[in-house]
C-alpha cells in the first residue's frame, strides 16, 4: 500500500490554477523529490497533503486513508517557511512539537533528545536558539519533524541557504532515516541534491507533472546519442555532429537527427582525430527538466537558485 496515493489533484487559487491533474505515489521506505522552480506548484501540493489546503478535484490518500487529519500524527513536516521561538532551548522547541503530535511529557522530551542527537545538535540542547547560527536552527526545525518518531517525513527546501558541509550532513540524516524504513517525501529545486538522495521524481512545471518515474528512467527518456571526447590534439570538425567544445582537447559531439554514436565516432577517426577516450554523455536531471519542460525552464531554475541563496532558517 502506497503511503502516499494522488489521483487527479487538481488546487485554484482565485481562479488560478496551480496544480492540475497531478497524480503519483510515494511508496514504504522510499525517498522520493518533488521537484520543480519557484512557482511550479510544489508548495500547494505539500499543503494538501499536510491538511492544510483542501483539493478543488481529485483524491489524495495517506496510509491508504481518505480522512488526511486522522494521519497527521504519523507525519514530520519542515515547512519551507522556518519558524522557532528564539527564546526557547532547541530541547525545549523539539519536546513542544512532539507534545504537540501527543506524546507524553516524558516521551517528547526523549523523542527530543534523540531527534538533536541525530541532527548533530545534542551538544547545544539547552543553549537559546537566539544564540545558535542559522545553519544550528535549521538543524533544529529538522529535529522538530523527528522529535515524534514519524512514519513519513516531509521536508520542503530542507537544505535551502545552508553551507555545503552543512548540507552534505542533513543529506546524510535523510538517508539515514530511509534506510531505517522511514518514508520521505524531499522537495527541491535542487536537481543534484535529488540525484544524490532519491529512489523516484516527479517533476512540476507550471501546476502539471513533468516528468515522473527513477532517476534512471526519467534519464533514458532524454538520453541522446551525444559522445563526449577527449583528444590527444584538438578536437576537429565531424560531419553530422555538433562539437561543442569542453577544453582544449575535449568536447561533446551532439549527433544530427538519425545519426548514432558509432557513426560519430568513424566520422572522428576518419576526420584525423587521435582520440584517448570517449564515453555516452548521460543528461543532468536540470538538463533532462530543461528539455521536457522546454522555452523558458532554464530561465526559470536560474531565477529560482538565485532567490534561495542565503536563504535564512
Amino acid at each position: 500500500m502506497p503511503v502516499i496515493e494522488a489521483v487527479g489533484v487538481a488546487k485554484d487559487y482565485d481562479g488560478v490554477r496551480a496544480l492540475e491533474g497531478v497524480s503519483f505515489t510515494v511508496e514504504p521506505g522510499e525517498v522520493f523529490a518533488l521537484l520543480g522552480p519557484n512557482g511550479a506548484g510544489k508548495t500547494t501540493l505539500l499543503r494538501l497533503l499536510t491538511s492544510i489546503l483542501s483539493s478543488d478535484l481529485g483524491t489524495v490518500r495517506l496510509f491508504g486513508q481518505a480522512d488526511l487529519r486522522k494521519q497527521l500524527g504519523r507525519i514530520g513536516y519542515m515547512p519551507e517557511e522556518r519558524g522557532l521561538y528564539r527564546q526557547l532551548t532547541p530541547l525545549e522547541t523539539v519536546a513542544y512539537f512532539a507534545r504537540l503530535k501527543g506524546l507524553s511529557r516524558t516521551q517528547a522530551r526523549q523523542g527530543a533528545l534523540e531527534a538533536l542527537t541525530i541532527v548533530g545538535m545534542q551538544a547545544h540542547a539547552r543553549r537559546r536558539l537566539d544564540e545558535l547560527s542559522k545553519g544550528m536552527a535549521q538543524r533544529v526545525q529538522f529535529a522538530a519533524a523527528l522529535g515524534h518518531a514519524p512514519d513519513l517525513l516531509i521536508l520542503d527546501e530542507p537544505f535551502s541557504g545552508l553551507d555545503p558541509v552543512s548540507a552534505r550532513d542533513l543529506q546524510a540524516v535523510v538517508l539515514e532515516q530511509a534506510r531505517a524504513g522511514r518514508t520521505v517525501l524531499l522537495s527541491t529545486h535542487n536537481m543534484e541534491h535529488a540525484e544524490r538522495l532519491c529512489d523516484r521524481l516527479m517533476m512540476l512545471h507550471h501546476g502539471r507533472v513533468c516528468l515522473y518515474g527513477t532517476v534512471a528512467e526519467v534519464k533514458a527518456r532524454y538520453t541522446d546519442d551525444s559522445l563526449q571526447v577527449e583528444c590527444a590534439g584538438p578536437v576537429p570538425a565531424v560531419a553530422g555532429a555538433m562539437v561543442e567544445p569542453m577544453g582544449e582537447r575535449a568536447a561533446r559531439l551532439r549527433p544530427d537527427e538519425g545519426r548514432g554514436r558509432r557513426e560519430i565516432l568513424s566520422a572522428l577517426l576518419a576526420a584525423g582525430a587521435d582520440v584517448v577516450r570517449f564515453e555516452p554523455v548521460v543528461p543532468t536531471l536540470e538538463e533532462v527538466f530543461v528539455r521536457a519542460a522546454g522555452a523558458g525552464a532554464e530561465q526559470e531554475l536560474q531565477q529560482t537558485r538565485a532567490a534561495h541563496e542565503g536563504t535564512a532558517p
